[in-house]
């Protein structure tokens, strides 16, 4: 990031204008829009990658990236998958392992980049291919199937009919992190790491204890995300959602995240995740299979790079707006 200048606040005030154009365009142009079929569908399909792209949202702040988020998902879904099937007396174990699996690969993100000095984006790339190829050494290639019933049916549940268990994660997620990032000294120091990492050293700031933190929780969140995924699916897949890296690096970019780090909002991700799920139940109203969707993103997250970086450049004038106060 050149210009160095907080743009959060009209990029989310910008999200929020844009959700809800599409949400109208939606609602005139295709009539069973707003049933409650389509809208609970909606509701329990985005919190899978909406968790993703909060796992990123922190990583990206401090100046960094996880590009390993899917893996490790897909490693935590494994190993509660396995001990779901294994019997009653392990199942409770099955949640807790997989965080505790989330947790030990964003460490070993974090020891890569706190300690070896890899550079974020290689490092990831390394562990996403480590932590993928350890979950089809594991599953031997087909998906683990035959979980307990009880847990399956917490992936298509809703509360009164109307709030899918999903969507109340996510919210939950995203209010826990939001708190965090605004309230706590752990929030104040991400950020002045990500803005400037050289200056926060010369503050004292402990750098590496720091990344490990982040790194550690991003894998708490991406571990979380595959148990949702999990129970949603009733299987555990080592390549599952093979597109959703891109989707959730276009999330944050669309959210006002810089790439440099130093500025984000979950507030901001929220949005961008709505944006794109109304753009995805637009594009399927308009019969595009996945293929041409995944053609579009893509295209669309070169857009929105490009347009950013001549916004911070002043090459493209944007009026000032009052900042926004979002978590």
């Amino acid at each position: 990031m050149s210009a160095r200048r907080d743009t959060t606040g009209s990029y989310v005030a910008g999200l929020a204008g844009l959700a809800i154009t599409i949400f109208v365009v939606l609602a005139v142009a295709a009539p069973n829009f707003l049933s409650q079929a389509n809208l609970t569908s909606m509701g329990s399909q985005f919190p899978e990658f909406g968790l993703l792209a909060l796992a990123v949202l922190p990583t990206m702040i401090s100046g960094g990236i996880d590009l390993s988020v899917v893996a490790i998902s897909n490693l935590a879904a494994v190993v509660a998958a396995l001990l779901l099937r294994a019997g009653p007396e392990l199942a409770l174990l099955a949640i807790p392992a997989a965080l505790l699996t989330g947790l030990a690969c964003g460490l070993l993100n974090g020891l890569l980049i706190a300690v070896l000095r890899l550079p974020p984006i290689l490092a990831t790339l390394g562990t996403l291919q480590l932590f993928g190829g350890l979950a089809i050494v594991i599953t031997r290639g087909p998906a683990i199937t035959g979980l307990p019933a009880w847990y399956a049916s917490y992936g298509n549940a809703s509360i009164g009919g109307v709030l899918p268990v999903p969507l109340l994660v996510f919210g939950l997620v995203a209010l826990a992190l939001g708190l965090l990032l605004r309230l706590t000294a752990t929030g104040v120091r991400m950020r002045l790491f990500g803005a400037n990492a050289r200056a926060a050293q010369f503050a004292g700031l402990r750098e590496r204890g720091l990344i490990l933190r982040i790194y550690g929780g991003a894998g708490v969140i991406a571990a979380l995300a595959g148990l949702v995924i999990l129970a949603r699916a009733n299987s555990a897949n080592a390549d599952y959602g093979g597109s959703y890296l891109l989707l959730v690096i276009l999330i944050n970019i669309l959210a006002g995240v810089s790439p440099a780090g130093g500025f984000g909002t979950t507030l901001g991700v929220v949005f961008a995740v709505l944006t794109l799920q109304l753009i995805s139940s637009g594009l399927n109203f308009l019969a595009f299979d996945a293929f041409t969707r995944d053609l579009f993103f893509g295209g669309l997250l070169i857009v929105v790079m490009s347009v950013r970086v001549l916004v911070e450049n002043g090459l493209v004038p944007v009026p000032r707006l009052r900042k926004v106060s979002s978590p």
